[in-house]
């Protein structure tokens, strides 16, 4: 990996510093690898990236946190979201004025931006869609029974928003005809299999924060927790009480099928380089050694020695591969 140094903040103006202040709440590593590329291509992400955390927080954050009777009552109007949210992007697409000004979840700042970037590219709108279709199971509650179960909710809810990270990664930017991608195959196509294999160790790094919410915020299939010989509840007193050994079995049913998907995914990525130039290559491999990192941290010993030291791992992993963007303001 390259030692490239660390980039400096860019200052991006309307409407894409709201985006930023969206995309930038969580400081997630896909985020701080944006943050490494060319000012257009920020903008682009963050506004791909906003336009997300708007309809998953709508979803997640309040849909999902709610007691089951309020669920139930919610349940139309939260669909009805997704389908204005859905009617939006397509509508930024095509560079159209905002459709649902009033009622659609996108505000002016981040719609515009969506339409300054998205509605200037080659990219079709496909990972909004199957992200909003990710969304729409989460709606319903539908089961997570089998592994496959996982593996389709995968191809939107991570899969598809990291495709967008790829296609930014070799996009260019031209002022007359806004951005274009030469990749031959399609960002999904270089993006999924990595996407999933960093989605898994994101559920295990994060397990001890998500267990704390509701069962149905746990993404892990029944037929992996059958294989495991565990139970949601069992998880979280197991946590709780620092039992951690008791993941154990857990966390390796789940690595091995994470590095089912990292041969793959590697070999797809890689595929990448004839279009990507030195420093894209490194932003790629930096976010891609973070997860690389931590599923080694959590093999090394096992997964209850990981989740011993768990925030010291993360802290080591992230900033040495995706350090914050320098903030000349802070000292």
């Amino acid at each position: 990996m390259s030692t490239s140094n660390q980039p400096e903040p860019v200052t991006l103006g309307a409407p894409f510093d709201a985006c930023n202040a969206l995309a930038s709440a969580k400081n997630a590593n896909l985020y701080r690898a944006a943050m490494r590329l060319s000012p257009e291509r920020q903008k682009f992400f963050l506004a791909s990236y906003a336009s997300m955390r708007v309809i998953d927080d709508i979803v997640d954050d309040g849909f999902l946190e709610l007691p089951d009777t309020e669920r139930h009552l919610d349940r139309e109007n939260v669909l009805a979201t997704l389908d204005h949210w859905q009617a939006q992007i397509i509508a930024a697409k095509s560079g159209a004025p905002n459709p649902l000004p009033e009622i659609g979840p996108l505000d002016s700042d981040v719609y515009d931006a969506l339409r300054e970037t998205l509605g200037r590219s080659d990219l079709d709108p496909d990972p909004w869609i199957e992200l909003a279709d990710a969304l729409r199971r989460d709606v319903a509650e539908d089961p997570m029974d089998e592994w496959e179960d996982f593996i389709s909710y995968c191809e939107g809810a991570t899969a598809a928003p990291a495709s967008i990270f790829v296609y930014l990664l070799s996009a260019r930017y031209d002022d007359e005809i806004g951005y274009t991608s030469p990749l031959t195959n399609t960002p999904l196509y270089h993006a999924r299999d990595m996407a999933i294999f960093c989605y898994i160790i994101h559920i295990l790094r994060d397990l001890p924060e998500d267990i704390k919410g509701p069962d149905r915020l746990v993404t892990i299939p029944a037929e992996v927790l059958i294989a495991a010989d565990i139970t949601i509840g069992e998880i979280r007193n197991a946590i709780g009480q620092g039992r951690y050994q008791d993941l154990d079995l857990l966390g390796s049913i789940l690595m091995e099928h994470a590095w089912e998907h990292f041969e793959t995914g590697q070999a797809r990525s890689g595929e990448l380089l004839s279009v990507l130039d030195a420093d894209e290559a490194d932003t790629l491999s930096r976010l891609f050694t973070v997860y690389i990192e931590l599923a080694g941290a959590m093999m090394e010993n096992g997964y209850a020695a990981f989740l011993s030291d768990r925030e010291e791992i993360m802290q080591i992993t992230a900033q040495s591969s995706l350090p914050d963007v320098k903030d000349d303001t802070q000292d």
